[in-house]
C-alpha cells in the first residue's frame, strides 16, 4: 500500500505541472491587472519559482507533518476543503453501491435461475443498455425528464434539509449507480450459472435438498467471491465516474473541488484529492480482502 500512494502521489504532482497555464495569472485574472513583478512576488512567496524537485520534496514532507498546504484559489487550507466535502462524496458513493447490490445482484441471480427464460433475456437486455450507455449521457436525460420536464426532483445542487438532501440525492446517486449496474448483473449471473454446475449442487440435489437451500445457502455464498471482486475492482472507476456526475449536477464533492482546482492549476488540491482517492480505493480493496475470508471459510483457514 505504501508504494502504491509513494508511487501515485509522484506521478500525480508531475502531471499536473505539465499542465499549461500558471496558477497565478489564473487566479488574478478576475481582479485588477497585475504586473510581472507583482505576480513573480506571489509566485516566490508560494514556491512556485523554485524546481519542482525542491517543490515535491517540500509537499512530502508536508505532508508527512498531516499538512497538505494552501489552496492557490482559495487561499484555505486544503486539508480542509477536501474533508469539509468527503462525506458528501461518500454519501454518493454509498448509495450508488447499495442501488447497484439491491437491483443489480438479485437480478443477475435471477437470470441465472431463470435461464433461457423471458426473465433472462430481459434482465441482460438491461444489462447490456447498462454498459453500454455513457453515464454522464444518462445523468443529462435523466435531468431533462424528471427535474425539466416532470419538474418531481431538482437537477443542480444539494438540499439544505433531509427530505431536501434525499431528493436532490437520487438523480446522481442512480447516475452513478449505471456504471456498475450492468456489469455486476452480468457477472452474478455467469458467476451463479458456473456453481450452479459444480458436483456438489448436483450431490445436494440428488439428496433431496430444497431448491432455495441448495441455492442460497450453499450455491450463493460461493457466487459472491468474484462479483465482490468486481465491485472492489470497478470501485475506482466509480469515483471516477463520481468526479463527472458531480461536477453534471453541482454535487458538492471531492470530485467536483479537483475539477474546479485542475482548471484553476491548483497544485495542491489536485495531488491531495488523487491522494485521497487513491487511499480510499486502497482501503476498498483491503475491506474486500477481509470480507473474503467470512464468506469463505477455506480463505480464512489459508
Amino acid at each position: 500500500m505504501i508504494p502504491l500512494v509513494i508511487g501515485i502521489t509522484t506521478v500525480t504532482f508531475a502531471l499536473i505541472h505539465l499542465i499549461p497555464g500558471d496558477p497565478v495569472e489564473l487566479m488574478m485574472s478576475n481582479t485588477r491587472q497585475m504586473t510581472q513583478e507583482e505576480i513573480e512576488r506571489i509566485r516566490d512567496k508560494l514556491g512556485l519559482n523554485d524546481p519542482l524537485p525542491v517543490q515535491y520534496v517540500r509537499y512530502v514532507t508536508n505532508l508527512l507533518k498531516g499538512d497538505m498546504g494552501i489552496s492557490v484559489r482559495s487561499r484555505s487550507d486544503v486539508s480542509y476543503e477536501i474533508l469539509q466535502r468527503m462525506p458528501d462524496t461518500i454519501v454518493l458513493t454509498v448509495t450508488s453501491i447499495v442501488l447497484v447490490l439491491v437491483f443489480a445482484l438479485p437480478l443477475g441471480i435471477l437470470s441465472a435461475l431463470k435461464r433461457g427464460t423471458w426473465i433472462d433475456t430481459a434482465a441482460m437486455t438491461f444489462a447490456l443498455f447498462g454498459v453500454s450507455i455513457p453515464a454522464f449521457w444518462f445523468g443529462i436525460m435523466l435531468m431533462l425528464i424528471f427535474g425539466l420536464h416532470l419538474d418531481w426532483l431538482p437537477t443542480v445542487g444539494q438540499g439544505k434539509t433531509p427530505i431536501e438532501f434525499a431528493r436532490s440525492l437520487v438523480l446522481p446517486s442512480v447516475t452513478l449507480s449505471l456504471i456498475l449496474l450492468g456489469l455486476v448483473t452480468r457477472m452474478a449471473r455467469s458467476s451463479m450459472l458456473e456453481v450452479l454446475g459444480l458436483d456438489y449442487v448436483r450431490t445436494a440435489h440428488a439428496k433431496g435438498m430444497g431448491v432455495r437451500r441448495v441455492n442460497f445457502r450453499h450455491a450463493l455464498p460461493n457466487a459472491l467471491i468474484p462479483i465482490l471482486t468486481v465491485i472492489s475492482g470497478q470501485f475506482a472507476s466509480l469515483l471516477g465516474g463520481a468526479v463527472v456526475i458531480e461536477k453534471v449536477f453541482g454535487w458538492p464533492g471531492i470530485g467536483r473541488l479537483a475539477v474546479d482546482a485542475i482548471f484553476a492549476r491548483d497544485y495542491l488540491v489536485v495531488t491531495n484529492t488523487v491522494l485521497v482517492f487513491s487511499i480510499m480505493v486502497i482501503l476498498v480493496n483491503l475491506a474486500n480482502d477481509i470480507l473474503y475470508s467470512y464468506i469463505d471459510p477455506r480463505i480464512r483457514l489459508q
